[in-house]
């Protein structure tokens, strides 16, 4: 049988990357006329053709390995509701930045049946995969070969065995409430509609942290909702806090909190229109702070919400690169840890500062 010349044949005579030479026979057009002159001309010159492996990566008998200069990007738990959402347009950037520095491309997909390997796997398309996660690594992704890359993206399911990338969501909590501390606020509460998200969870770990080594905590501040949201498509609606911000100004007006901190923006949006049924307002009568500074929400609220900016660009940026190492270097051991990315606090006119109290000694930090 002749032999058949290969991606990486044409990619090594062209002078290019195998990213290149794939967006060429795909037929993208982000390619300067150089290289896809030179692409076509490699193409002509060792008689390439397109064709299907045997598997996500084929190795020839000289025992190189075949690649598609792809990498696939399964999104899990959502539907195709979330395709234009400005958190998968986050994530989508970084993505993208990270394969033009590489020179490869992203074939993203939803996962809509977690029984079955996405299409991009069962086709071949792709060198390695990309997941997106909330909650827990999909069960059908653990019959993959334990050598095909896949790096986790948001997510922390130790029981994944992949190597993952996700915002330090815990030290966000712990920073969004050292904040507020050292604004003079010493009453502060914490909001979560949803009793199992894994980001919520974190969050409120690292509020609870910081008060408990301040000696302030209060379990009656902490109000975590029962509902798991796990939608095919985004919420329309805010969430409805009556009930926890019924239980929350229960108390002597001594006692309440002056600061709440809710698990997401979303969340405080719900909960501003609460407190304004209530003749409350932010952040004179409560300072409120939220999490993943989504823009224009925060900038359209009244006032502007101070948010702690979650990077999911920075994290999708991060994974990318490490799932790219791992593409090309298959024969180098990866331990399958989870690196964390941090974010930044944006403020904005929803905290006040309280007179600071000369008896409480300043905050201990960790």
């Amino acid at each position: 049988m002749p032999y058949a010349a290969t991606i990486s044949d044409v990619a090594r005579t062209a002078g290019v990357s195998v990213g290149t030479v794939s967006r060429v026979i795909n037929g993208y057009t982000n390619i300067t006329p150089e290289n896809l002159e030179k692409v076509q001309s490699a193409i002509a010159a060792l008689g390439y053709r397109k064709g299907h492996g045997t598997g996500p990566l084929v190795r020839r008998r000289s025992g190189s390995l075949i690649r598609t200069g792809n990498i696939g990007v399964l999104y899990t738990e959502m539907g195709p509701g979330w395709a234009n959402h400005p958190l998968i347009a986050a994530y989508a950037q970084g993505i993208e930045e990270a394969c033009l520095a590489r020179g490869y491309h992203a074939l993203s997909e939803i996962l809509l049946d977690p029984l079955t390997l996405p299409r991009c796997l069962r086709e071949r398309k792709v060198d390695g995969l990309l997941v997106k996660a909330t909650r827990k690594y999909p069960d059908v992704l653990r019959s993959l070969p334990p050598d095909f890359p896949v790096v986790g993206l948001s997510f922390t399911d130790p029981t994944s065995g992949v190597a993952k990338v996700a915002a330090d969501n815990r030290g966000a909590g712990l920073i969004v409430t050292e904040y507020l501390w050292k604004k003079g606020h010493r009453q502060i509460a914490f909001f979560s509609t949803d009793a199992l998200h894994p980001m919520f969870i974190a969050r409120f770990q690292g509020y609870e942290e910081f008060m408990i080594i301040q000696d302030a905590f209060d379990p009656g501040r902490a109000l975590i909702g029962g509902r798991p949201v796990v939608k095919n498509s985004p919420e329309t609606t805010p969430p409805d806090v009556e009930k926890e911000l019924d239980a929350l100004l229960s108390c002597p007006p001594s006692e309440r909190p002056t600061a709440i901190v809710t698990a997401n923006d979303w969340i405080a949006k719900g909960l501003y229109a609460a407190l304004a049924r209530r003749g409350l307002r932010v952040p004179e009568d409560i300072s409120v702070v939220g999490f993943d500074n989504s823009e224009p929400l925060c900038d359209l609220m009244s006032p502007p919400l101070t948010s702690y900016a979650i990077p999911f660009t920075t994290a999708a940026r991060a994974a990318t690169l490490a799932l790219i190492d791992r593409i090309e270097k298959p024969g180098q051991h990866h331990e399958p840890g989870i690196q964390l990315v941090n974010g930044t606090l944006v403020e904005r006119q929803s905290v006040r500062d309280l007179p600071p109290d000369p008896a409480l000694p300043p905050p201990l930090h960790l």
